[in-house]
Formats: C-alpha cells, sequence, structure tokens
C-alpha cells in the first residue's frame, strides 16, 4: 500500500513520523546534519530544502526551528564552541581566571594535545570548520566576523600560554594556530594513511626543543 504513495505524500507521511521528535532532540537532529552537509558543500553549496528533506521536515517546518540559513550558521558555531568550552572547562577556566599565570612548556604543550586530540574524534565537526573558516576569507561572508573576533580571541589564549617562555610569545601563537589548521587539513585529505596526533607531537617535539635549547651566540669577530 505505502508503494502507491506518491513522493509528496511520502513526504507527508516522513514529516508526520519525525514530527513526533521532542523540540530538543529535533534541534540536535537539525545540527547534526547541518554539520555533516555543509562540511561537505560549504555553506554556499547546500540548501535548506536538502536539510529539510534529510531531516523528513518541510522547508517551512525546518525554519520554524532555526530561523533562516544564516541563522542556523550562527547556531552551528555556537554549537561547536560550546563542545569545545565543556570539554577544556577546567583548563579554560585556570586561563580566565589566572591573568598572570605563565605555565611551563610542558602545560602549555599538554592543553594544545588536548584539542588535537579531541579534533582527531570528531572529522565532522573539523571539516565543517574547516570548510567555513575558507569561505569566511569573504567579507560578505555571514561567518566572516565570527571567525575575525575567534581567531582574535584564540590568539590571545595561545600568546598567554607562551608568555615568559618565548621572546615573541604572539608570533608562536600565530605559528601554532598555522600548524594546528595546516596538519588538520591534510588529515582531512587522507585520513587513513595520516595520524594527526602523531604529527602533532612531532611537531611539538621540534618547538619544544628550539624554546628551551640555548640560543647559538655570533662568532666573535677577530
Amino acid at each position: 500500500m505505502t508503494s502507491l504513495l506518491g513522493p509528496s505524500a511520502r513526504g507527508r507521511s516522513h514529516e508526520s513520523r519525525s514530527a513526533r521528535l521532542p523540540r530538543a532532540e529535533r534541534r540536535q537532529q537539525i545540527i547534526e546534519e547541518a554539520t555533516r552537509i555543509i562540511g561537505q558543500r560549504g555553506y554556499y553549496g547546500f540548501s535548506m530544502q536538502e536539510l529539510a528533506d534529510s531531516c523528513g521536515l518541510t522547508v517551512a517546518g525546518l525554519l520554524h526551528h532555526v530561523g533562516s540559513k544564516e541563522a542556523l550558521l550562527v547556531s552551528l558555531l555556537q554549537a561547536r564552541d560550546q563542545r569545545d568550552r565543556d570539554a577544556l572547562g577546567e583548563w579554560a577556566r585556570l586561563y580566565r581566571e589566572e591573568e598572570t599565570h605563565h605555565p611551563a612548556i610542558g602545560n602549555a604543550a599538554d592543553l594544545l594535545r588536548r584539542i588535537v586530540i579531541r579534533n582527531s574524534t570528531q572529522p565532522e565537526l573539523v571539516r565543517l570548520y574547516s570548510m567555513l573558516r575558507a569561505e569566511s576569507l569573504y567579507p560578505g561572508h555571514p561567518a566572516y566576523e565570527y571567525f575575525k573576533a575567534r581567531d582574535e580571541q584564540v590568539l590571545h589564549g595561545f600568546t598567554r600560554l607562551f608568555n615568559g617562555l618565548n621572546d615573541h610569545p604572539g608570533s608562536m601563537a600565530r605559528q601554532l594556530l598555522a600548524l594546528m589548521s595546516g596538519l588538520e587539513e591534510q588529515w582531512l585529505h587522507d585520513p587513513g594513511t595520516m595520524d594527526l596526533v602523531q604529527e602533532w607531537d612531532r611537531a611539538m617535539e621540534t618547538i619544544a626543543t628550539s624554546v628551551t635549547s640555548p640560543r647559538l651566540q655570533p662568532a666573535p669577530r677577530s
């Protein structure tokens, strides 16, 4: 009997069944599906119709939950930030409250390694973030201001990690951010053969050596 239903009728039947989800579960479903789709196609490459179909909703039903395509994007980014805050809450609290705290190189490296390990377990989120970051280089992108502000915030946090450990902590922070992003992008291209955490550890060994090793003094002139 079901096979006699036309596409629109089947869609309504699917929507009717899926509409039984509680609001919080429905929103989580939308976030997860949007993360997957935008991570594959980018913000400009996905449609609300595709997302609605994936969730068993009409576009009107989808908009009822998210408001607009731009608001959905903000929700995705905020959800990712909240996951990071929850996972690194104790470390984040420590470095917010102790403004003058200067950790040892081992403490700083441990925090960064926690971030890399966490990212290695969630490729869909890393892909989403990488895709949106690249798109947001265009000033008209709805996430342009978000990434600009977040980069400044993260750069400030990384700089504090290396205050007192390096003559140019701001430069080191930029280099580490570039290293992390670059390794993640290579990993996303070839996750089957590249171990993200292992490559990060090797890079940090090199950096730690350069930070802790005495600097070579220029030879005296004869």
